[in-house]
Parts: C-alpha cells; structure tokens; sequence
C-alpha cells in the first residue's frame, strides 16, 4: 500500500550504553554504532547537541560513517530550556550543522520546549525571535505545556514556519498530547512511553522512557497515524530508549506497516515475557 513507503519510522537517538547486548554487539567499537543502526533504520534523530553545542567535525563523521541515514537535530538546550541565547550561539549551532543541512539528507532541527514554557504572549515573542533567527531551516517545537493546545496558538506556531511535534506519552495533568494532527510543514511523531508513575520526580532522568508499548498499543498507533496523516510522509521517533525499548517498538511497527524487517534475537529475548520470572 501507498501509505506503507511514506512512514519513517526511527529512534530518538541511537548512542546508548545500555543498548550494548541488546541490539548492538558488545564488542561493537563506538565509531561503527551507526552502521549497525542504519542496518535496520533510513532515520534517526541525533539527541547529543541537546546537551553540547555540537562540533562540526562530528557532524561530519556522523555524515561519512552512514550511506542513507536521514537526520533531525535536536537543538541545544540554550534554545529552549534556559533561553538566554545570542546571535553567537546561534552561528555557532548553524555553523556547526552545515554539512548535514547541506547534505540532502536533513529532516529538520528540533526544538523541544519543557512542560514549564507555557503559552503567553512572552512565550510566542519568544517563539518568534527563535523562528527569525533559523529562518529558512525546517524546524519543528515540541511544546510539552498543554496550555498550547489551543487552535489559534498552533496557528500562529504554522504561520512563524514551525511545524508542531504530535507526540505520545502518559496522560497526565497539563502535558501536551493529541489530537494528532498536521501543523506545519512537516509530519512529525515522537512516542515517549507512558510511563505516569515516572514521568515527574524521576530519580534518574531514563526512568521516565523506560516503557515498552504492547502490540496492541503500536496497531493503535498505526491506526492513528494513517488515519490523522493520510499517507502523507510523517516521521515518527521513538524515545523511550531504556535498554532499546525504542528500537523494538520501532522494528514493530515497521512490520505492521508491512516493512521488510529482522528483528534480532538478543532484543526479542531481552523483552519477551519469561514464564519462571
């Protein structure tokens, strides 16, 4: 079917240690994660620049190592958590992703936005300088506050050239979930888990994505996703990383979309339900 070849489905990062013995060989050297990742993925989302303003170099080698990857780029925090950046930070960050926006081979940057920037008219001021300064690079928000589940907000959010992220994660009070539908240029999913006992005050920051959707929950999203999309190419991203929960998920719900996939047997065994436990 038509709709199968327009879903791009992939991991929000793909550099985890306690994917090792999971989906990737322990003795896998580091600089080869990405030829085992693009084995079974076309896209991915690359989720270091979050924390570090990344280094073109390493861009660079990212874009040599892999043949078909396609990339988004989440960016540095300094955006979208404390926001206190200038026109430095943003040469910079642009500076540093030019081989990959160049490549042909760039979905877009991300910006996601924590449950505490709220809609108001600061916010949107903000939200405007943000799209100036990165104007004319696809961009995509994730805006995790409910209170921009508003029509005129999400239109306001298309009219400064974002396209907003549809997102899945634990219903709980005031995030920002659904109805998923197109805002903007691009089609865009991230699918956190739903993990609500987790999701606020987590010791460590990976309990709140430790969470592997059943089978009955992807053919959910499958559903979702045709019906709310239409065929039209969406990408979508799995972030509940925790020991390659993600990659699962991911590899699963291609198969349900009728991909050709291979799903390895450490990860199947990793996750499946033991009987003795």
């Amino acid at each position: 079917m038509k709709e199968w070849n327009n879903f791009r489905i992939g991991c929000s990062g793909y550099s985890y240690r306690d994917w090792r013995g999971v989906f990737y060989p322990e003795s896998l050297s580091q600089s080869d994660l990405i030829n085992h990742y693009e084995k079974y993925f076309d896209v991915v989302e690359l989720n270091f620049s979050f924390y570090v303003m990344p280094q073109r170099d390493k861009i660079e080698r990212i874009l040599e190592k892999s043949r078909r990857l396609n990339f988004s780029i989440k960016a540095p925090s300094i955006f979208t958590h404390e926001r206190n950046y200038d026109s430095s930070h943003v040469k910079e960050f642009l500076s540093s992703i030019k081989p990959l926006t160049d490549s042909g081979r760039f979905i877009a940057i991300l910006f996601q936005f924590p449950q505490s920037f709220h809609l108001s008219h600061a916010s949107l001021d903000y939200l405007r300088k943000l799209s100036e300064n990165f104007s004319g690079i696809r961009r995509v928000a994730e805006l995790r506050s409910r209170t921009f589940l508003r029509i005129e907000a999400l239109m306001e959010m298309e009219f400064m050239g974002f396209s907003v992220v549809n997102t899945d994660a634990p219903k709980v009070r005031g995030l920002f979930i659904g109805p998923w539908k197109k805002t903007g240029e691009l089609n865009y999913v991230r699918l956190h888990g739903r993990r609500a006992d987790r999701w606020h005050g987590s010791e460590k920051s990976f309990e709140r994505y430790d969470y592997l959707y059943s089978d009955a929950e992807l053919k959910q999203i499958r559903e979702t996703l045709v019906r709310a999309f239409n065929g039209e190419e969406t990408y979508v991203f799995f972030n509940n990383h925790y020991r390659a929960k993600a990659v699962l998920n991911a590899l699963k719900l291609k198969e349900m979309f009728g991909k050709g996939v291979k799903i390895p047997s450490s990860l199947r065994g990793a996750h499946s339900s033991r009987l003795w436990e």
